[in-house]
């Protein structure tokens, strides 16, 4: 089930990288959180917005952009 916050994270990624492939998990579960949290994500995004960077340069506008 999405929380508010993995619907804001993929809202805002989405319109951001206008991806390709775009999935997002929250793994919150697979870590000592209290039960419903979200505060771990895996985020696969594919897009041509990515292209030349390294994947450093990559994982940094990603943060940004969720950060935001």
């Amino acid at each position: 089930m999405e929380g508010p916050l993995q619907k804001r994270l993929e809202s805002k990624l989405r319109d951001k990288f206008a991806p390709l492939f775009f999935t997002i998990e929250n793994e919150s579960g697979k870590h000592s959180v209290p039960k419903g949290s979200e505060t771990h994500f895996k985020v696969v995004i594919v897009s041509e917005n990515f292209e030349g960077l390294s994947v450093i340069e990559q994982h940094r506008l990603v943060n940004e952009t969720a950060e935001s």
